[in-house]
């Protein structure tokens, strides 16, 4: 059951929050809040600090997969790392939508990414979209990144920026909300 509400999270279909099927998902928020916490108060690199990483991604994160910490993530298993990435201090990863990082991604400190939304008429009811960063993005400082979105490959995002649409390979864009400035190669 805990693997299906994940899966019908991920597609976008709605679960209430208040329901027996979300269940799963209360006892994974709870557990990973606990890592976290042992994560962001161990002192960085050490062998405590390592084996707290590998207890929040359940040992499933690479070596490769760099960050700073203090960070936030509620559903660290709802996220992929496809290589290498470096994350500055304070991220903050909604992520029971899923997210998934690319290979060679950088991303600055005080960057948010968010996956869910909550229903209108009935605010216990979530509906997530997935975010994807693709392969050498470069997201810059305290950008917001909203649900549903896609940063391209080798995409740039300015620092503060809220990134509400996708933004295409080698696209640089910035403001609020975010808007193609011009390509990389220009």
């Amino acid at each position: 059951m805990q693997e299906e509400v994940f899966k019908k999270l991920k597609s976008g279909q709605p679960v209430d929050m208040l329901s027996e099927e979300y269940k799963p998902a209360i006892a994974e928020l709870h557990r990973a809040d606990t890592a976290l916490f042992r994560l962001n108060h161990a002192e960085p690199r050490t062998k405590e600090w390592n084996n707290c990483r590998n207890e929040l991604f359940q040992g499933t994160i690479s070596d490769s997969v760099h960050f700073m910490t203090p960070i936030q993530i509620d559903f660290p298993m709802q996220m992929t790392f496809e290589g290498g990435c470096f994350i500055n201090h304070h991220f903050t990863a909604m992520s029971i939508g899923g997210i998934t990082i690319g290979d060679g991604v950088q991303i600055g400190p005080n960057v948010t990414v968010v996956t869910d939304n909550h229903d209108f008429k009935n605010r216990a009811v979530l509906r997530c979209k997935p975010v994807v960063i693709k392969k050498n993005a470069w997201i810059g400082a305290c950008v917001t990144i909203m649900p549903g979105v896609t940063i391209g490959e080798n995409a740039v995002i300015g620092g503060g920026a809220v990134v509400t649409k996708d933004i295409p390979d080698n696209a640089i864009a910035a403001g609020v909300p975010a808007k193609i400035i011009r390509k990389a190669n220009e």
